[in-house]
């Protein structure tokens, strides 16, 4: 299980450019909370980027693009950094493999530069290409992933509003749907401890952030854009001989 909040698009020393951007959404709205204020590319070239200007190097292990309308017939996908804004030969760069609506790329190491760019060419330069969220930092591997067999709850919650009339039949509002997660992890190490407290700290339950609760058997369909429904206790399990262990556990409800 990895966890995802120390978003370096957010932070203020970052410098978000474009290759080109439309007048009403510009490339800004990629560090917007909301994942529906969405970035949206010009129509002038096929090549396009977005590029980010940390301020300082910085280390990076993840990016994630939320909610974006790339196609699989786009091409040059890719994840790039160099110490300087200098594109010929860039230190880091990784490809991303197309998926619809979510695409993430974790680094088999961290990388630390100041200059970071994802590029992409359209499949046709007249056509645009939307990109909601985007996330670009470190992240957080856990030792330990949720318990087995029963440590992991997803329900599916339905906003849609339903009245009975007095002849009984039923008139409903039919609103968006979201998952609430709940995740109760097997006694955990006081270092994972001291990351979700880190965690707790930084976000509450008022900063939405990203949890990707299996990447490897589940890379897209566990991944969530999600804010903490409330902060949980955290619980000592077992203590003595230099050895603590915390009993402890999330819930979290799914951004739309």
């Amino acid at each position: 299980m990895r966890i995802f909040w120390d978003n370096k698009v957010d932070a203020a020393a970052t410098v978000i450019t474009a290759a080109s951007e439309s007048a009403d959404l510009p490339v800004s709205n990629i560090s917007h909370p909301d994942r529906k204020k969405v970035y949206r590319t010009g129509t002038s070239a096929a090549a396009e980027w977005i590029k980010f200007n940390l301020g300082s190097a910085l280390a990076i292990r993840e990016l994630i693009l939320l909610d974006h309308t790339l196609t699989a017939g786009d091409t040059t996908i890719k994840l790039q950094g160099n110490a300087s804004d200098s594109w010929g030969s860039p230190s880091v760069n990784e490809d991303l493999t197309f998926n619809a609506d979510v695409m993430e790329k974790w680094l088999s190491a961290a990388q630390t530069y100041q200059w970071w760019r994802i590029i992409f060419t359209k499949s046709a330069a007249g056509e645009t290409r939307d990109i909601g969220r985007v996330f670009l930092g470190p992240g957080y591997e856990c030792n330990k992933g949720p318990a087995q067999p029963d440590g992991l709850t997803i329900t599916p919650m339905d906003l849609s509003v339903t009245d009975r009339a007095l002849d009984g039949t039923t008139h409903s509002e039919i609103k968006s749907q979201y998952d609430h997660i709940a995740i109760d992890f097997p006694p955990i190490s006081d270092a994972q401890m001291d990351q979700l407290k880190a965690l707790a700290a930084d976000c509450g339950t008022h900063t939405p952030f990203f949890v990707s609760i299996e990447p490897t058997l589940k890379q897209y369909d566990l991944l969530y854009y999600v804010k903490a429904k409330s902060l949980k206790a955290r619980k000592v399990k077992l203590w003595g001989s230099g050895i603590i262990r915390w009993d402890v556990s999330m819930e979290l409800n799914e951004e739309l």
